[in-house]
């Protein structure tokens, strides 16, 4: 029986074994793409922290008044229109941010994972620096943020109710000041909090750890993009004789997200059976409405949207070494036609997503095409699985042909 540290060697080797046979290549390791996601995390960071900075008012009671029957939209004034508008956009904001930060995450890792998980021996000295910097000044920096945030509370906190100080003799005024400073900074922490205090800090923690992740892979990103890969390139039989290797790789990640997926339909079900039969509402809120969508929403789902986007990556770079290698003289043509007609409807029904998607707001009522939005994602997993079956099929014919 092997032991916990033969078993845990044997993991480690496995996986450096994994990343040297299918290393990350093509768009995953281009410097614009890589300059892309890390401007995208940044940029949709601070968006993110400033949803979570504005009051969690009730915009509509400014805008509609108190009255049951909402006004006429075309007769608000300039700055109710702003808050309307404001409170619409941050809205958006607040739902679509999370997808994108743990989408780019989860493209920024796979990116860099050669650099931040094969060991120093498989690494040249420039790539060790670089990552060793990343990783220092990221923990640097955030280390350095959070010193200064308490830093501020803490002197504020002094200054406002020490009895001792006495800055002049004119003093208790001043003192009187702070005080009402504190005091304003405490209603405007308790506004953060006005729709549920659980979920803005559960919120706050989740984007300070998504800080803390990301920041070192952004500043690593970055300074690789300016040198080349240093990635073997296989000729020929390179993207084809590791297709069956990513089909698998694909299939498996899939498979993760479809029972995800029917995990959470049964969840479904089984929340409004118990809200039916037993009234347990706390149970069935939860799993059909809080806890259960909310990890659906923020963690399933962008790990669908990072599962597309790296096999449409794959598929566009196997379908090209095909293309390359002349189809093994024609042999695996068909193979290679039917990868690219699945790979065609899957990018049409993920690009008609976003057009829908920002078309919501001129729906109304049974029009709203929120499920149909639903049914063009669910309906993208098995098209995307098609077109895998034949670039599985395709690395199958080369192996035999070789």
């Amino acid at each position: 029986m092997n032991s916990p540290k033969t078993i845990l060697e044997n993991m480690r080797r496995s996986r450096v074994e994994r990343l040297l046979s299918s290393p990350p290549s093509g768009w995953l390791v281009s410097k614009g793409f890589r300059r892309f996601l890390c401007v995208i995390a940044v940029v949709f960071s601070y968006l993110y922290l400033f949803t979570l900075l504005v009051p969690a008012v009730n915009i509509s009671m400014y805008v509609y008044g108190n009255g049951k029957e909402p006004i006429n939209l075309d007769e608000l004034d300039s700055y109710k229109s702003f808050l309307l508008a404001l409170s619409e956009t941050i809205g958006w904001v607040s739902v679509i941010s999370p997808l994108i930060l743990i989408s780019s995450f989860l493209l920024l890792r796979t990116s860099m994972r050669r650099v931040t998980s094969l060991p120093d021996e498989y690494l040249d000295e420039l790539e060790i620096a670089n990552r060793d910097w990343a990783f220092k000044t990221g923990y640097l920096v955030i280390r350095r943020i959070g010193l200064s945030v308490a830093a501020a509370f803490f002197i504020l906190k002094i200054l406002a109710f020490n009895p001792s100080i006495n800055f002049d003799d004119d003093g208790n005024r001043i003192r009187e000041g702070l005080e009402a400073s504190l005091y304003a900074v405490e209603s405007y922490l308790a506004s953060l909090t006005a729709f549920g205090s659980f979920n803005f800090y559960f919120t706050v923690i989740a984007l300070m750890t998504y800080v803390a992740y990301t920041f070192p892979l952004i500043l690593l990103a970055w300074r690789e993009s300016k040198f080349p890969e240093a990635i073997p390139v296989l000729k020929n039989v390179v993207p084809l004789g590791a297709t069956r290797l990513i089909a698998r790789k694909y299939f498996r990640r899939a498979n993760l997200v479809g029972t995800l997926f029917i995990g959470w339909a049964l969840i479904q079900v089984l929340g409004f059976y118990l809200a039916l039969q037993f009234s347990f509402p706390y149970i069935s809120d939860f799993l059909i409405y809080s806890g259960v969508l909310f990890f659906y929403l923020f963690i399933v789902v962008p790990y669908a949207m990072f599962v597309y986007i790296w096999a449409s990556i794959k598929t566009v770079e196997i379908l090209k070494a095909a293309k390359a290698n002349n189809y093994n003289e024609g042999k695996n043509a068909g193979s290679a036609i039917g990868a690219l007609i699945f790979f065609v409807i899957t990018q049409l029904l993920g690009i008609s997503i976003p057009i829908l998607f920002s078309q919501i707001g001129r729906f109304s009522g049974g029009d709203n095409p929120i499920l149909i939005i639903f049914g063009l994602g669910l309906a993208m997993i098995p098209t995307q699985i098609l077109s895998f079956v034949f670039i599985r099929r395709l690395g199958k014919e080369e192996e035999l042909a070789n």
